[in-house]
């Protein structure tokens, strides 16, 4: 007779052995982390930059670092998220992105090569929401719009 206490652990036992080692891994770890170069496209001394993760949907750098000697970077301990790696110069300037990474899919992203030849994904979006904000303004409710249609006409 099976007691409650050992179907628990074997449902736990099941429950682990169908999660994916390598989250596992990195949540034993404190996250994920993405790593590769940007020397292509920083300029030396590789030192005057740095790159950071931005998380997708709250928009806030979850972490940054600067590029090493050979212009390499690895960012670590990143939580489960959607992230886009920026390359910013010592001003703080974003210089150019890459990404979106899914990190809630994978422990780590390696070999990320940061290249300001192409538009980001994240550009699209963001000129899609400008494109937008810029038509809902062009609509005008105002009766003082030359262009507005008379309310009545009268004789």
């Amino acid at each position: 007779m099976i007691t409650r206490q050992s179907m628990s652990v074997v449902l736990v036992l099941t429950l682990v052995g169908t999660y994916p080692i390598s989250l596992w891994a990195a949540a034993q770890q404190g996250g994920a982390s993405i790593s590769g170069t940007a020397k292509d496209q920083a300029k030396k001394p590789f030192s005057d930059y740095a790159a950071q993760a931005r998380d997708v949907q709250m928009g806030q750098i979850a972490e940054k670092t600067n590029l090493d000697a050979s212009g390499n970077f690895r960012l670590g301990n990143l939580q489960p998220s959607k992230y886009v790696v920026e390359l910013v110069d010592r001003n703080g300037k974003v210089v150019c992105t890459e990404g979106p990474f899914d990190m809630t899919k994978q422990a780590a992203k390696d070999n990320v090569n940061i290249s300001c030849s192409k538009m980001p994904a994240a550009w699209w979006v963001l000129g899609a929401a400008a494109a937008a904000g810029i038509t809902a303004g062009v609509v005008s409710t105002n009766s003082s719009s030359p262009l507005a249609a008379p309310a009545s006409a009268s004789r």
